[in-house]
């Protein structure tokens, strides 16, 4: 009894009232349910372009399913995908046309995709990728929903879709649905389970009863339950998860560090102490290897350049000095100290190695949390005069630090050698550099990477990124150190913490603390008699490196020279373009315009292509009915079928001439003369009568709409039925009595 349809396969067949009433409901749910993923999505340019997308998809399956077409499903994926690309490659199309490029393209968006809910915390920029994998996905639900719509229990299907679309953000994101959403998606939902109810022949009043019953309890229940239960916890795979490990036994820190940059809630990783002038960065992981992709973290084998001590000329000034480290939440393999480290380290619990190359602490089976350390390590104090004067020959030991890709984007290198004219050594070429992009037009950013399709540290990336001039360290760093290896100068990548923010002064000692917000990379070059040396062009992090000129007093090194403000200065804090103002990029202020256009386009190409269509075929008819009379009298079964008039495929010529006689406004002489030629041209020996017809099927053409309303009339031009085959059509015109014709 709680069923409130009949248990056939398939439904009768929808009238076409009631055909676009369902898809009306439809698109205003997945309107309203589409606003419940700006938990998972910021911006409202995705949105349009998402609903347009949908709404597009949506009327071509009505307008499909008004005509009678069969594959209503893969001819509107197809549509889709048109709509897709000639939204988001519009540039890889050959006039309207896909090219191989096309789809190379799309496959690198859908690949941006994935590796965006996988590596970032919801809610995400409106990148490109996210915004086509979103509308992708919508334009399919509706296109679902529409094969649901004609499945005999619609209702109970179509609901269950409308929750899964309800939940998932909700799962994504960890947010408890709205109530408001809910109770909207679920009236409209019985809406529909009304009018799959509301026939006698389809279900008795008893039936229909308990159903309606049974889906109001169901709503007021749902409109409870936000208000009695807690916050529900993501589940999805990927997004709404806290971000994963920096650094860890075989995590590339590259990979992961923009995610854990954007994460909402920052936490306190280590605070420490130290006896230097200024915090220090701490150094956890060296990348030195440079795939032209990303950075990857190297094992010492065979030549490893000098590092410490060793690897600095007498005559440039060093200090010691001693940093006690305290981890509280950070979670790692792999430990931050100051650089240069020295062995020299106490207070360490498990298993720990220094690595030759970069000189780090590394673990195989202890981890970082709890551990509480003291490291000394070296303040390296050279003068400006002194880096002027080392240099380097890039030998074994040197030669993976100048690695490049054979194909790299010539904006690189173009850009690096522009920058360095007029340096005559590596340090001065080193602080143009550094000054191009610290003190230049960049800005600092942790989402415009995202929003705009260019996140990443490989040398297409670092291109775009030359162009854009927004990004955070990642960018930074990896520019610094390509363009310096394009003119020669040994670098790599150092990964790890800023300088910490000052808490207090304990034991004559300033203590600092370091959060997820201060995770940072920087560019280290190499200086043969000055060592591996610091260089900052990440704006607003930190100092920039500059030693001691001769005219100065004071040097600003490797680890000093920071002032008050400089140490509490996080990446989140100077010349962010994020804190002025929401991202403006090309694929979040073009998309839902483009968008709309296409969908205009659209409308417009759905709404004239039936008419024109049956209009070529009339035309192309009448041409062959000069020769033969058989294409005119399609034409007029046709004609009437688009009226409305019933047909079926077993009628004869005569037959169906009869039925047209009894239609008020026939012109019957004319309706005779035709059904003569037909019948003389399939059955009399003598052949054709003269003329060719088409005068007296114009005639005919001419008087059926008289008796037809201004809606049938209508449908007839804009949605022909005929364009769907000869079926057989229910009659909307009454037809009156049978009349014979003249013979």
């Amino acid at each position: 009894m709680w069923r409130a349809e009949k248990s056939t396969r398939r439904a009768a067949r929808r009238t076409t009232r009631s055909t676009w009433f369902d898809h009306g409901i439809i698109a205003l749910a997945f309107a309203i349910l589409l606003s419940g993923s700006r938990t998972v999505i910021e911006g409202s340019d995705w949105w349009i372009t998402t609903l347009l997308v949908a709404i597009l998809s949506g009327l071509t399956c009505a307008v499909l399913r008004g005509l009678g077409v069969r594959w209503v499903v893969p001819i509107a994926v197809v549509g889709e995908f048109f709509a897709l690309i000639w939204i988001f490659v519009p540039t890889t199309l050959l006039v309207f046309l896909p090219t191989p490029d096309t789809f190379r393209t799309l496959s690198s968006l859908v690949s941006s995709a994935q590796n965006i809910v996988a590596d970032e915390q919801a809610p995400v920029a409106a990148a490109k990728p996210i915004v086509l994998m979103i509308a992708a996905s919508f334009g399919l639900l509706v296109i679902v929903a529409d094969a649901l719509l004609e499945r005999q229990r619609a209702a109970l299907t179509v609901g269950v879709l409308l929750v899964a679309v309800f939940v998932t953000p909700s799962l994504i994101s960890g947010t408890t649905p709205s109530g408001w959403l809910f109770v909207s998606v679920a009236a409209l939902w019985l809406l529909i389970l009304r009018t799959r109810t509301s026939s006698a022949d389809q279900t008795a009043m008893r039936d229909r009863v308990p159903a309606m019953a049974l889906g109001a309890a169901a709503l007021a229940a749902a409109v409870a339950f936000p208000v009695v239960s807690p916050d529900i916890s993501a589940v999805a795979a990927s997004w709404g998860k806290p971000p994963s490990a920096v650094f860890g036994s075989g995590i590339n820190p590259m990979l992961k560090l923009g995610q854990n940059l954007r994460r909402t809630s920052p936490v306190t990783a280590l605070t420490y102490s130290t006896s230097l002038d200024s915090p220090p960065y701490l150094k956890v992981a060296t990348l030195r290897n440079f795939t032209g992709k990303t950075w990857r973290p190297s094992k010492a084998n065979g030549f490893v350049t000098s590092e410490g001590e060793m690897g600095v000329n007498r005559n440039i000034k060093v200090d010691r000095a001693r940093t006690t480290i305290t981890i509280k939440q950070l979670r790692s393999s792999m430990l931050p100290v100051p650089y240069p480290a020295l062995s020299d380290v106490s207070g360490l619990k498990g298993s720990w190695q220094w690595q030759r190359l970069g000189m780090t602490l590394e673990s195989r089976t202890d981890g970082s949390r709890g551990q509480k350390y003291t490291v000394s390590s070296l303040d390296i104090r050279p003068t400006a005069t002194q880096m002027r004067q080392l240099t380097t020959n890039v030998g074994l030991p040197l030669r993976p630090y100048v690695e490049l890709p054979a194909a790299m984007p010539a904006i690189i290198g173009d850009t690096a050698r522009k920058v360095t004219a007029g340096a005559t050594n590596d340090y001065d070429r080193a602080i143009a550099l550094q000054s191009y992009l610290r003190d230049g037009d960049f800005t600092y950013s942790e989402t415009a990477p995202v929003a705009d399709g260019y996140d990443g540290n490989g040398v297409a990336v670092i291109a775009k990124f030359l162009k854009a001039k927004a990004g955070y360290c990642v960018h930074f760093s990896s520019a610094m150190a390509v363009m310096a290896r394009s003119v020669g100068i040994p670098s790599r990548i150092a990964v790890g913490y800023a300088p910490g923010a000052f808490l207090r002064i304990t034991g004559g000692r300033a203590e600092y603390e370091a959060t997820s917000e201060g995770l940072h990379a920087w560019t280290g070059l190499y200086f043969a008699g000055g060592g591996w040396t610091k260089f900052e062009p990440t704006p607003g992090v930190g100092t920039a490196t500059r030693f001691d000129e001769p005219s100065s007093g004071s040097a600003n090194t490797d680890s000093g020279g920071a002032t008050t403000s400089d140490r509490q200065q996080t990446p989140r804090d100077a010349k962010r373009l994020d804190s002025v103002a929401p991202v403006k990029t090309p694929s979040t202020s073009q998309t839902a315009p483009r968008t709309a256009l296409i969908t205009i386009g659209g409308i417009l190409v759905l709404g004239a292509a039936p008419g024109l269509l049956r209009a070529a075929r009339r035309r192309w008819r009448f041409r062959r009915g000069r020769s033969s009379p058989d294409p005119l009298w399609r034409e007029l079964e046709d004609s009437a079928r688009d009226l409305g008039v019933v047909t079926s495929a077993t009628d004869t010529p005569r037959g169906f001439a009869a039925r047209l006689q009894g239609r008020p406004g026939t012109d019957s002489e004319a309706l005779a003369k035709l059904l003569r030629r037909v019948e003389t041209s399939r059955f009399s020996r003598n052949g054709l009568q003269e003329g060719d017809g088409v005068a007296d099927l114009r005639a005919v053409l001419a008087s059926l709409p008289s008796d037809a309303t201004r809606p049938e009339r209508l449908r007839a031009a804009v949605l022909p039925r005929s364009l769907a085959g000869r079926g057989r059509y229910a009659s909307t015109t009454r037809l009156g009595s049978t009349a014979t014709l003249a013979s």
